[in-house]
């Protein structure tokens, strides 16, 4: 047994590491201590390595669950996952756990456990990457995808594809996507194209003008094939920027400077006003009156005739597609000027063009002319050397350097040269043999080249190699020496690292930490890491010249053919393979097999690279069953939360429309008590939506649309929602703005209005006296955005400092006392930051206790030109429901208390009304009664609500199709209300619903009946 231990201990792929209670030792197994690279020597005598691997946060955790295990008699296990740093700054992540054992009076010891999970992270890892960059590149094309199926009569649209037409579904009918057309023909004409690929494998492209819903002046191209005889596959992409690239053309084709003309067989077509211009005509019908050889002198600077040399040009143009020489033209006036002229085939009314650009070089040339003259010592020199030159004037004995030499002498000023002598900087070694050079250069009138050690003024060490060419003067005498220097420095160490690279190979294969092994022409080893042994399990031996084939005679046929390939010339590698072992186990492995080359350029060998992979496939694929898990586990969640929601919802319904009704007629000393219960009620909802805001948020659910609103109303409908709150606490609730506050922006209005509608909230519930100010000002503003500045400031209890933090956490108030005093989940102010964040912004406190506090954050937010109606000021006075007498509507839903509460308020409005019980007799009742509209409950028994609305649509008469269904639902999932509208409903209220918006909802849709009809 306990060599049964042992070999565990010793010889498994998990690290062990054990702590000896009675010794205070520390002892591990082979595999912990490669896992950590961490010196064997060393290990018992120091704890150390604790802190050398693991982060603060890591550390400070592993202390505490030791300190618990180590003194604590009852058996615990505590596990981690870690991101180690190795020595060699390799990162490791590790999944460890640790146990103490114990007796019956002690702990005797604490053992941890640690396996290597790097492979599979950073799989994962991989994963994320490639997710991310798919979602990425969609929006950086600007493009999605779209599917239609004839048998369904329906579009099928991915993410990108949505976001692109600002659609909510991602199924949509003929009348959803033609909305998105600004012109009918354009639809017709995709509509006929898409309806012809059912019979044809063609592929059509449209470019069309959007709806302004979408934006101003922006284009969208399809283009669609047929993927079978029932489906069309295509896609649509945002065209806007190349339409615009379109007309900046033709701005860059006006305004250059450069002269451009189109011309054709027949002579200009068109011209820009540069070219008028430097033709020197009057303006461009002038220009186009003449044929293009006018303006060209009879002969170019070459001596060839203008004639036949721009036949050449031109021919040379169509057949290169580009060509770029200079000519000389002549101006309308007589004068000439030479220019670069640049031509480029092109195609225009089906015709071939030529486009030519003329850029005036002939300050240019004169400029060369004069430059040309200046370099002709530089261009001798650099015949020698790509190097500073240098010269030694012989009368006078001092030396010149150009200024490139500076870098090489390390000197910052070129005019410290004539002071420097070369000679008090060469190392005495070859001092002698240079000046030897010097003197045979000046005698023999011979060129001569030296490698010089130098040792600088700054005492830096520099090897440079020196040419030098003696100049004879007319006396047949030389009196300079001209030549190059070169700094060699790094090319020297480059060599001598060179030599010890070659020295380091040998022992390199030999001890990489992979399974390496070079071979010859031949398959006979020349060099093989230790891990080649291993992973083949070769019995130990000196396989040098012995052959691969011979060493391991069950290496697959498949291996031996691609060897031979390599061979050739060939490059093969894969990422999973697999072979079985002599023992007979199977292994997977990844390998690189490539040929190596001899300095003759001829194939010396091939070079392997093999790794066992087996751990990493067996991992993937666990990592793969725990992805499936966790995906049924998100479906399962948000099932859950749905139903959880319904429930509690719907009989929130009752109690707080009840209330409601119970209000209206309400004895005085009743009222009291009702409008507890209609306030306790009503906090109970808050909660519940703070929880299902707050789970879509973390979930990751939470989209933000950009549409056109008015912020001035916004604020101000803010302000009249939580007004009656206000007054009912005796605060005042001020709106302040500034006058120049844009009218309309672009942005997610409800995302907006639910973060300000929170703090405005929270301001008045935790204020008992004095005012609530709401306040909007612009921070920036540029042509195509608005900052503006949002602030709520209240007069309230105020909060510590200390808290300033805290209060934006999860489920966190200020206090106890505030939880029991005011209520709430805590999450009010989580869900505004997180959705501050979302958008790119920072929510911020300012307050003191008892002194009030200022919530305040900016908020970037696209401009709009959109113009909305002047608004007036909303009338606060509670109004009286005007009568909807003539109204018949079916309300479809199983639970009785819902039914009464709706239809004491249908009584309330003179509005007829039929029940069902389900979804079965809703049809039914449909059909045998003339309803004005359909309040759908989801969920029924025997059919749901979305069946049942299928069925209605499904009818053939065409009032079945027009028929206003709003659903009815306790549920808050936004899926649920994308089903919803996806399957036909026109609206949706949400139980408990608000008496009013109700009210709203139903004059709404009667009132578009009205004018349908």
């Amino acid at each position: 047994m306990q060599n049964l231990v042992n070999h565990i201990f010793e010889d498994t792929f998990v690290g062990y590491w054990l702590w000896d209670a009675s010794t205070h030792l520390n002892s591990c197994n082979p595999t912990f201590l490669n896992l950590l690279a961490y010196p064997e020597a060393d290990f018992n005598a120091s704890e150390a390595f604790w802190h050398d691997y693991l982060s603060a946060s890591d550390l400070f955790d592993f202390q505490n669950a030791f300190e618990e295990l180590s003194q604590t008699l009852e058996s615990k296990h505590i596990s981690f996952k870690w991101r180690m740093k190795l020595p060699n700054h390799e990162v490791r992540y590790v999944r460890a756990g640790f146990r103490n054992l114990v007796n019956d009076f002690s702990v005797e010891a604490v053992v941890g456990s640690f396996v290597d999970i790097t492979e599979e992270t950073l799989q994962l890892l991989e994963t994320q990457k490639e997710d991310r960059l798919y979602q990425h590149t969609s929006l950086l094309g600007k493009s999605g995808a779209w599917e239609f199926d004839f048998t369904k009569k329906s579009f099928y649209l991915n993410k990108p594809a949505q976001k692109i037409l600002h659609l909510p579904s991602a199924c949509v009918d003929w009348d959803v996507f033609q909305n998105i057309f600004a012109h009918e023909e354009d639809f017709l004409s995709f509509k006929r194209n898409v309806k012809a690929l059912s019979n044809s494998h063609n592929i059509f492209t449209l470019e069309f003008e959007v709806d302004k819903t979408l934006g101003i002046g922006r284009w969208f191209r399809i283009i669609a094939d047929s993927k079978t005889s029932s489906k069309v596959l295509g896609i649509i992409q945002d065209i806007t920027d190349f339409k615009l690239f379109d007309e900046r053309l033709n701005v860059i084709f006006e305004r250059s400077t450069d002269a451009h003309l189109i011309f054709d067989e027949n002579g200009i077509i068109d011209c820009n006003a540069a070219a008028v211009q430097m033709l020197g005509c009057d303006d461009k019908a002038t220009l186009l009156r003449y044929h293009p050889a006018y303006f060209s002198p009879d002969f170019q600077p070459d001596g060839s005739t203008s004639l036949e040399k721009s036949k050449k040009m031109d021919a040379l143009a169509r057949q290169n597609g580009y060509h770029r020489f200079e000519w000389l033209h002549r101006r309308l006036d007589g004068s000439t000027f030479l220019a670069e002229v640049t031509l480029n085939p092109i195609r225009l009314n089906q015709k071939d063009a030529l486009l030519v650009v003329w850029h005036d070089i002939t300050e240019r040339k004169k400029a060369e002319a004069k430059l040309a003259k200046t370099q002709l010592l530089l261009a001798e020199t650099q015949l020698l050397t790509h190097s500073a030159s240098w010269v030694l004037d012989l009368s006078t004995h001092t030396n010149t350097y150009s200024s490139a030499a500076c870098e090489i002498f390390e000197i910052e000023d070129v005019s410290s040269f004539p002071k420097i002598n070369l000679l008090d900087w060469i190392d005495e070694t070859t001092k002698a043999q240079y000046q030897n050079l010097l003197e045979q250069a000046i005698q023999n009138h011979e060129e001569f080249e030296i490698e010089l050690s130098l040792n600088l003024s700054n005492n830096k060490k520099k090897i440079v190699r020196k040419i030098g060419k003696p100049t004879v003067s007319e006396s047949g005498k030389v009196d300079k020496i001209v030549g190059a220097i070169l700094d060699i420095t790094q090319e020297r160490k480059n060599q001598e690292a060179i030599l010890i690279k070659q020295e380091q190979f040998a022992n390199f294969i030999t001890n990489t930490p992979a399974a390496v092994a070079i071979f010859d022409t031949k398959m006979n080893y020349l060099a093989y890491s230790q891990h080649w042994i291993n992973s083949f399990q070769i019995q130990e031996q000196d396989l040098i010249g012995h052959n691969h084939y011979e060493v391991l005679p069950n290496i697959p046929q498949k291996w031996k053919a691609i060897n031979d390939l390599c061979l050739k010339g060939e490059i093969h590698h894969s990422k999973c393979d697999s072979y079985t072992r002599a023992d007979g186990e199977l292994e997977w492995v990844r390998w690189d097999a490539r040929p190596w080359y001899l300095d003759s350029g001829e194939i010396g060998g091939i070079i392997i690279c093999f790794d066992v992979i087996t751990d990493q496939i067996e991992a993937k694929n666990i990592l793969i069953l725990a992805k499936e898990e966790a995906e049924q586990a998100a479906v399962a969640k948000t099932q859950f939360l749905s139903t959880m929601s319904h429930e509690i919802r719907t009989p929130m319904n009752a109690v707080i429309g009840i209330t409601h009704l119970l209000m209206q007629n309400a004895r005085e000393d009743q009222a009291e008590y009702l409008k507890i219960l209609k306030f306790s009620a009503e906090n109970l909802l808050v909660l519940i939506n703070d929880i299902l805001d707050f789970n879509k948020i973390e979930a990751g659910k939470i989209t933000f649309e950009e549409v056109d609103f008015s912020l001035k109303d916004l604020l101000i409908n803010i302000r009249a929602a939580l007004l009656q709150k206000a007054i009912d606490k005796g605060i005042q609730l001020k709106l302040m703005m500034e006058d120049d506050l844009p009218e309309a922006v672009k942005g997610d209005s409800v995302r907006i209005g639910q973060i300000l509608t929170n703090l405005v909230s929270n301001a008045v519930k935790f204020t008992d006296y004095g005012r609530v100010t709401i306040s909007a000002s612009i921070l920036k503003k540029d042509a195509d955005s608005t900052t503006v500045t949002f602030e709520v400031k209240d007069t309230g209890i105020g909060i510590p400092q200390d808290k300033w933090n805290s209060i934006f956490d999860s489920f966190t108030q200020a206090s106890p006392e505030t939880t029991r005093k005011y209520g709430g989940t805590g999450l009010g102010l989580t869900i505004t930051k997180r959705l501050l964040e979302l958008q790119g912004s920072k929510i911020q406190l300012e307050s003191a206790p008892g002194e009030g506090s200022t919530f305040y954050f900016d908020l970037r937010l696209k401009n709009s030109s959109f113009q909305f109606k002047k608004r007036t000021e909303p009338d606060m006075t509670i109004q009286k429901h005007p009568s909807l007498k003539g109204l018949k509507l079916l309300i479809a839903d199983d639970n009785r208390i819902n039914i009464i509460v709706a239809q004491q308020f249908f009584k309330r409005w003179d509005i007829e009304s039929d029940v069902a019980e389900n979804g079965v007799l809703a049809v039914q009742m449909v059909q045998q009664s003339d309803y004005d509209m359909v309040l759908m409950d989801l969920q029924m028994p025997e059919m749901d609500g979305y069946e049942a609305t299928q069925s209605i649509r499904a009818l053939s008469n065409d009032k079945f199709a027009h028929i206003p269904i709003i659903a009815l639902t306790a549920s808050a999932m936004l899926d649920i209300k994308d089903k919803a509208f996806s399957v036909g409903m026109n609206d949706y209220i949400s139980k408990p619903f608000n008496p009013d918006e109700l009210y709203r909802k139903i004059a709404l849709y009667k009132k578009e009946n009205i004018q349908a009809g």
